[in-house]
């Protein structure tokens, strides 16, 4: 028993440190789109099979938002929508039972948001890719992310891990892919008599948010103009809002 509990306590103090990052990703890939019936995903189309391979179709003119450059704006209005993103759609956080530092949703609730809409340079308007890139509030100094389970089967789990090295799965965890930068293809249509558009698609098909709607509308404004109020929304409720502003770079930056 005193050994179990011994475990019990490695584990809940086992904190992962991490530095400080820069606030943009220079990494994100090229935005390519995917024949119908296929999934992108970081540069990549997928089937039910697995690996096809990118289509020629670039995106490359489009707008963006977000929380922390003080140009444009992305306010949350629904914390749980917003955590269920994070979550099931990009796999960034609360993926076991028990999270704390970086590793709760929480954290990138507080932390920085991008998104950014792109258009086919054609200027067709009925598709559009869609970027999300998110980071968690980090402190200056130190910073530390931990992952506990919090039912019976994945504390006993993690025991008999320690004690034989035959780690037991946790009921418990999330094991959907990680999405950081999450990237998706959405077919755009006229809404408001026209006077603007609503983008929609389904998570990325390796995770939890797979047969979900996520939809960015916006009630006026077109792919002319330089900027728009919006709204995300997560399966069909507004989780967050805010002002796109036209990209002046190529590629959005990305």
């Amino acid at each position: 028993m005193k050994n179990l509990m011994l475990i019990s306590g490695l584990l809940l103090v086992s904190l992962v440190f991490v530095g400080c990052g820069d606030k943009k990703d220079d990494n994100v890939p090229q935005v390519i789109a995917c024949p119908t019936g296929q999934y992108y995903s970081n540069g990549v189309c997928y089937n039910n099979t697995g690996i096809v391979g990118p289509s020629q179709v670039s995106f490359n003119q489009g707008f963006y938002a977000d929380n922390y450059s003080g140009y444009t704006r992305i306010t949350v209005v629904n914390a749980q929508k917003m955590k269920d993103l994070f979550k099931f759609g990009m796999g960034v956080c609360d993926r076991a039972g028990g999270n704390i530092g970086l590793a709760n949703c929480d954290s990138y609730l507080a932390g920085t948001l991008d998104i950014v809409i792109q258009f086919p340079p054609t200027g067709a308007a009925n598709t559009l890719m869609a970027t999300f890139i998110a980071r968690p509030k980090v402190n200056p100094y130190v910073n530390y992310a931990a992952q506990y389970p919090t039912s019976w089967e994945g504390w006993l789990g993690a025991a008999v891990g320690v004690t034989t090295g035959i780690w037991l799965p946790d009921p418990q965890y999330y094991t959907g892919a990680y999405r950081n930068p999450l990237q998706l293809q959405m077919v755009v249509s006229a809404i408001n008599n026209s006077a603007g558009f609503e983008a929609r698609g389904y998570g990325d098909y390796w995770t939890g948010l797979n047969t979900t709607v996520v939809a960015i509308q916006v009630p006026n404004g077109k792919i002319e103009d330089a900027g728009f109020n919006f709204n995300l929304q997560v399966q069909g409720t507004t989780a967050a809002q805010g002002v796109m502003s036209r990209c002046q770079t190529q590629n959005c930056g990305l």
